[in-house]
Formats: structure tokens, sequence, C-alpha cells
């Protein structure tokens, strides 16, 4: 029911398309969703400037967060972001997948080593709701520009129907996931693999966190984050 409803969006958009071409989110510029002048001019920074943001200071679970872009120094991501994520967009989808699987080639831990994608998983009435779930096309879209040895198993499941996390603070966000996921799928599908939780942003890391609390749970030892975007506060 789910992938038909996604087929016919799919569709729907495509027919869109045709009678009113895509306009950049950013500029307006018509022709792509987000143009090459915008992509182009986007500040993302190499791994020695930061990229990853360590777990020591403001994780429990994680060990670490990777991200491609600075939320707030990208006025095009965060249209881009909004586009995709409120207004389903999924055309976007590949610019996101091109940054993060560029800061996976850059990653030294994970040469010749397997990596698996996680996504973070939507509770099924949102999923029914916005017809996908962001972080699964993500986590799809950077491992086919990745390459071969890096796959996606979506293991975990939401089981608990959470307040959105945009209006909470750090401290009500953490409340509002506790006990929000579980592992519904084969575990063994992540051993001896480099493991990344994959979502859009990363603001507090609460629900990055709340997963690589689970995933740790039944023996995984080392969970990174991976996201488009960093806006932590």
């Amino acid at each position: 029911m789910l992938g038909n409803q996604s087929r016919l969006m799919g569709l729907f958009g495509q027919l869109l398309n045709l009678f009113f071409p895509p306009r950049c989110v950013s500029c307006k510029q018509e022709g792509d969703f987000l143009c090459k002048n915008c992509v182009q001019e986007l500040k993302i920074y190499p791994l020695k400037a930061k990229s990853v943001y360590p777990s020591s200071e403001d994780f429990e679970f994680l060990d670490g967060v990777i991200y491609g872009t600075d939320y707030a120094k990208n006025p095009q991501i965060q249209a881009a972001i909004t586009q995709f994520k409120y207004r389903f967009t999924r055309e976007l989808v590949g610019e996101f997948g091109q940054i993060i699987s560029d800061k996976l080639k850059e990653l030294a831990m994970i040469r010749n080593k397997k990596t698996v994608l996680v996504p973070v998983p939507l509770h099924k009435k949102r999923l029914n709701y916005r017809g996908f779930n962001q972080a699964e096309l993500i986590a799809r879209e950077s491992a086919l520009r990745f390459g071969e040895k890096a796959a996606v198993h979506s293991i975990l499941s939401r089981v608990k129907n959470t307040s959105q996390q945009a209006k909470l603070n750090k401290h009500e966000r953490r409340q509002n996931l506790a006990e929000a996921f579980e592992v519904s799928g084969d575990i063994s599908l992540l051993t001896g693999k480099v493991c990344f939780v994959v979502d859009d942003v990363c603001t507090t890391g609460s629900t990055l966190d709340n997963c690589a609390k689970v995933l740790k749970e039944c023996g995984i030892k080392k969970v990174y984050g991976l996201v488009v975007a960093r806006a932590f506060k």
C-alpha cells in the first residue's frame, strides 16, 4: 500500500514538473530544485576542519557525528531540507546523497572496510502521512553513490509516536525520545562493519544518540552519526 502511494506521488510530481518546471528552492531560478550555482556556493569543510563532532563532550552513546555541511552557514541547505522534509520534494535527495557520500570518502576509518548505514526510522503514522522516510532515502542514495562497500539496513523501528523534535529544547528532546526505538531486524548485519546512523539534520543529537543506545545494547561497539547538516544548539 505504502509503495503504491509512493509511486503515485512520484508520478504526480513528474506531471507537476512537466507543467510547472521546478525552481531552485534557494535562488528561485528555473530548472532544478537546487541549482548548480547554489550547490557550488555551499560551504563544505574537509574533515580536518572538525566535521566530526566528538561524543565525549555532547553524547552519551554516539562515538561521534560526521556531518556534510553547517546548517546555519548554508541557507541553500536550509531551504532544501525544508522543501524535502515538509513539502515532500524527493528529487532533492540526490544532492543530499552526494554530500554524504563525498564525506564518507574522506573518512580514513572506513577505508578497506564495509560500511553499514542505518536510517533513523519514522513511526508508522508519520510514515503513512509523509509517504517516505527521508532518512532512509538519504541513506540509500548515499550508499548508491559511495559504492558497493556501503549497505543500508533499516533494522530500527520507532515504537513511540513522539512529538516533533524541532519544537523542543535539548532536555525535552531526550525525554521525548526515551524508549522510542527498538531493533526489529537482524543485528548480525552490522557485525564487523563500521556503523552509521543516518539522518538529515543533527541539532542536539538526541535522536541519533537514542538510536546508538539501542544498537549498543544489542552488542554493536561503535556507532557514529552521519547527517547532511549540523545545527547544534
